[in-house]
């Protein structure tokens, strides 16, 4: 029992020598670990104090470093200089002249617009041109009335076409219609009627070709009949507000016409 108790109380004295060698070494680990910080706070503390003197003296030397001189200009430099500005004063007022010029071409476009919308004008008559209508065909025939020479004209051919007598000389000027009746004298109504429609049996169509105005109330058509290929100069009179078929000129009868028309000559000297 004592034997014991002895080897106990020597195994716990062992016990605490070892637990207080370990404390002391954990100890001197602790503070050599301390020293170690510190040493390396304060190297660290010492580069960032070099680090911040190196900046300083770079920012110094930056701000009092002057940029380099540039080099003086030659004479070469100062033409082609001159050169470019004249060139840049051209190209200026070569701008100017083109804006000008659009501004003008914009108006006359717009101008031309207006000219295109606006409705065209009437063209003035003329009595010494061919006819507009053209050829006017056998089966458009029709009474046109008396207001116009050619109106008059395809009225008598119509009535001619048709055998009406009546209508026919209703066409015809005063003189023209006695002399027309003149010729008719000793022949029947129906006779007259079939006369006309075989004058005009073979006419196809009839266009006039030229109108010569002689006077304000007189003019001349020159009417071309298709199928009969012939070309009569009919004479035309205007009586009050209607024209007249006043007769069928022939060259001598229109230069007569024409040669009443002139002024006469002055008296000689």
């Amino acid at each position: 029992m004592t034997r014991h108790r002895l080897a106990y109380c020597h195994g716990e004295k062992s016990m605490r020598a070892l637990i207080a060698v370990l404390a002391m070494a954990l100890a001197a680990g602790i503070a050599l670990q301390s020293m170690r910080a510190s040493k390396l706070k304060t190297q660290n503390e010492a580069l960032r104090q070099q680090v911040a003197s190196l900046q300083a003296q770079a920012d110094q030397l930056s701000s009092q470093a002057s940029p380099p001189a540039a080099p003086a200009a030659t004479d070469e430099d100062r033409s082609e200089l001159l050169r470019l500005r004249n060139q840049a004063a051209q190209l200026k007022q070569v701008t100017n002249e083109l804006q000008r010029l659009q501004m003008q071409v914009q108006q006359l476009q717009a101008a031309n617009q207006q000219i295109r919308a606006a409705p065209a004008p009437a063209p003035a008559p003329d009595t010494n041109t061919a006819a507009a209508t053209g050829p006017v065909a056998r089966e458009s025939w029709a009474f046109a009335g008396y207001a116009t020479p050619e109106a008059t004209l395809q009225s008598a051919i119509f009535a001619m076409s048709q055998g009406d007598y009546q209508t026919f000389l209703a066409s015809m000027s005063p003189e023209e219609a006695a002399r027309m009746q003149k010729s008719f004298e000793g022949k029947t109504p129906e006779q007259i009627a079939e006369e006309g429609r075989r004058e005009t049996a073979s006419a196809r169509s009839f266009q006039i070709l030229r109108k010569q105005e002689l006077a304000p109330d007189r003019v001349v058509l020159n009417v071309f009949v298709a199928g009969e290929d012939r070309m009569q100069r009919v004479t035309m009179q205007k009586i009050g507000e209607e024209w007249k078929w006043a007769g069928t000129a022939n060259r001598g009868q229109l230069q007569q016409q024409l040669q009443q028309q002139l002024p006469a000559p002055p008296a000689p000297q």
